[in-house]
């Protein structure tokens, strides 16, 4: 007799049933994937955003805000520090790189950082064609920047004032596209790089306000960060370490200047996870309870398709089936049902997390490079499969047991 044929009718006689447990598995998995998927994303993003920055030295306030806002690009920051306190830090023998930047314009939502070319090496930045900078009110933009503005090489446009869209515009300091990024698939992707000397060069009246009241005579307040002699000053700095020393000795050096603070990027990040990790917990554990619900749904449907099947089994094992064949249709229909279950959930999930991923770049957040289909999947829909023929065990060696005499009575 054919398995196959036999399990198929059995599943056309309720079709709505059948399908409502592949569903509730389904639902359950693609919960799983589509956390799964995400979370992978983030962590790939965080270390490729990351890169070997191992310190950012800024203004007081939240060493999480001062990572979120000069690493990851998504908050404001803590302030700014004096041009010449940076300038100080990167000549400081623990130091081997220390990149600035400054922050507080955008266009269409993408931030304009001013820096110098050493930020695209902190991220293997490649041109696509063009040049870096020479001067200032010069711009290079990220791979994404050039495919959201549809800027190309010459063309000029004009920042907004702030983080966000709708600020006052600086009609007076328009900038030029020089260079354009290949995809790195890091937060460069999605900036406008210019020279710091351009930011200071559109915000100037700001600088010029400094000087005047300096020349006046006015008494600068000390904690006032945003005061410098020069009257320039740089939003963070980016600092990789000449050796391990850095680490032991360059933060505590930061820390007892007034003003000044150093964040370490692994650290935050590390309370970062566990920030995510509370709520994406919550949802797991979600999806887990549903693939529970979903075997118990298994157990008590199967359970219940063999009583109500008795005397069709009955009538095979009088035909000359085996008992073992009825045990194979049972847990073949579990395997099906978890298969299918499985492969619908992973769908869905992958959908979902790409959703997800689209928003979150639509949004401005961080554009998610969700990982390949591939181990993780399989392995989902491997313990799919397996939790659905669990679930049909008593039930199939219910139908093993049958006795056809008792049944066709």
């Amino acid at each position: 007799m054919n398995t196959v044929k036999l399990m198929t009718a059995f599943v056309r006689r309720k079709p709505l049933t059948w399908a409502f447990h592949a569903l509730t598995l389904a639902l359950g998995v693609a919960v799983v994937t589509a956390l799964l998927a995400v979370g992978r994303g983030l962590d790939d993003r965080f270390s490729r955003d990351l890169a070997d920055i191992d310190l950012v030295v800024g203004a007081k306030g939240s060493p999480m805000q001062l990572i979120l806002s000069s690493i990851f690009q998504l908050d404001v920051p803590t302030g700014n520090i004096p041009l010449e306190t940076a300038q100080t830090l990167s000549h400081n023998m623990l130091v081997r790189r220390a990149v600035p930047i400054s922050l507080g314009d955008n266009v269409g939502g993408l931030r304009i950082v001013g820096t110098s070319p050493a930020y695209g090496g902190i991220y293997h930045a490649q041109l696509a064609s063009g040049r870096w900078w020479t001067g200032p009110m010069e711009a290079v933009l990220g791979a994404e920047s050039e495919r959201r503005l549809k800027l190309r090489l010459g063309q000029s446009f004009i920042g907004d004032h702030g983080l966000a869209p709708g600020g006052e515009a600086h009609k007076d300091n328009p900038y030029r596209v020089v260079g354009i990024l290949k995809p790195t698939g890091s937060v460069i992707d999605r900036l406008v790089l210019t020279d710091t000397a351009s930011v200071w060069k559109v915000h100037e009246h700001e600088n010029v306000e400094h000087a005047a009241a300096k020349a006046r005579g006015e008494a600068l307040d000390p904690s006032d960060v945003d005061k410098s002699p020069s009257g320039l000053e740089v939003t963070a700095l980016l600092v990789s370490y000449r050796s391990a020393m850095g680490a032991l000795m360059l933060p505590r050096q930061i820390t007892a200047q007034p003003n000044l603070q150093a964040a370490v990027p692994a650290i935050e990040t590390a309370h970062l996870n566990q920030m995510l990790g509370a709520g994406s917990g919550v949802l797991r554990g979600f999806g887990i309870g549903l693939l529970g619900l979903s075997a118990l749904g298994f157990f008590v449907a199967l359970f219940a398709a063999v009583s109500q099947r008795s005397r069709e089994l009955a009538l095979l094992r009088a035909l000359g089936a085996r008992p073992a064949l009825l045990l194979r249709l049972v847990l073949l229909e579990a395997l099906a049902l978890g298969l299918i279950g499985g492969l619908v959930g992973i769908a869905l999930g992958r959908g979902a997390a790409a959703f997800a991923a689209h928003r979150s770049a639509v949004t401005g957040g961080p554009l998610l490079n969700l990982p390949a289909v591939g181990g993780t999947e399989l392995l989902l829909l491997v313990g799919a499969a397996v939790l659905s023929v669990l679930a049909s065990l008593a039930p199939a060696l219910m139908a093993y047991r049958l006795s056809p005499a008792q049944a066709l009575r």
